[in-house]
């Protein structure tokens, strides 16, 4: 297994906000949680394909490219970003699972069978069946202070098992708490150049 100090904030973050229009990845020679937008993406491969067509792909000049492009800055930063999962994904660079809406559901079972309380127990149980289901558990424990904070670190704790898990399977052990962040910046990008 490769022993990396991870962010769990980060991962906690990535693991819950991960979509379509928002990725995240692990660098997993760093530990560092980097995000890319699709548009910034597709800006990416737009240049890759100007260079390809130009038959340039071989000099391609990402940084002429940018300077060229009229983008500003920080969306010129997210798309170095994006050169570079590109140039390790599959190396050094893996995808973060997308946010799991069942893991969700699931965790808010298993939270509603430790609620003591046996009216807010059928409270809850039903909330969680048909569309609007998390909102309306949210909306139920707002009105029960104990429970929502209760609520809110079972569902740190069982997203951190998830991200326990999944760096298992990726063979990657991380070597600082999952209690913890790991004490890095965060948006500190020094750590993804070569």
């Amino acid at each position: 297994m490769k022993k990396v100090t991870v962010n769990w904030d980060e991962l906690s973050e990535a693991f819950s906000n991960s979509g379509m229009e928002l990725r995240y990845f692990l660098d997993t020679d760093t530990g560092q949680v980097l995000m890319v937008t699709a548009e910034e993406y597709r800006y990416l491969q737009e240049f890759y394909e100007e260079a390809q067509e130009e038959d340039a792909l071989e000099a391609f000049d990402l940084e002429l490219a940018l300077a060229e492009s009229g983008l500003p800055d920080w969306q010129q930063e997210g798309v170095r970003t994006a050169d570079f999962i590109e140039i390790h994904f599959g190396g050094r660079i893996i995808a973060i699972p997308e946010a799991d809406t069942r893991a969700g559901y699931d965790a808010m079972q298993a939270f509603i069978a430790t609620v003591e309380n046996r009216q807010l127990q059928n409270q809850l149980f039903q909330a969680t069946h048909g569309r609007g289901a998390f909102r309306r558990f949210r909306d139920i424990l707002g009105q029960h202070l104990m429970e929502e904070q209760r609520w809110y670190a079972f569902e740190e704790k069982h997203l951190r098992q998830q991200i326990a898990a999944w760096l298992a399977e990726e063979g990657i052990e991380p070597i600082n708490d999952p209690g913890r962040g790991s004490g890095r910046m965060k948006n500190d990008d020094s750590d993804i150049r070569d």
